[in-house]
């Protein structure tokens, strides 16, 4: 999967569907949250990467949009 950064918020993924990670400020500590179909999976993590491994295994899990490809 690879990832392209939209803005300094948001990063989507090539894959169908796809998958984003978006960043939340908490006051000045950044938090980062993955989610496909307008739908959050996983938990808010620390680290971009970590975010990004979330949506890699759900993609692994749940396979292919094979209609929207």
């Amino acid at each position: 999967m690879k990832w392209a950064k939209q803005s300094e918020h948001v990063a989507f993924s090539d894959s169908k569907p796809v998958y984003k990670v978006a960043r939340f400020m908490d006051g000045s500590k950044a938090n980062y949250r993955a989610s496909v179909r307008g739908e959050f999976i996983g938990q808010v993590c620390d680290d971009p990467k970590e975010a990004q491994a979330i949506c890699e295994r759900h993609l692994m899990i749940m396979g292919e949009d094979k209609e929207a490809a």
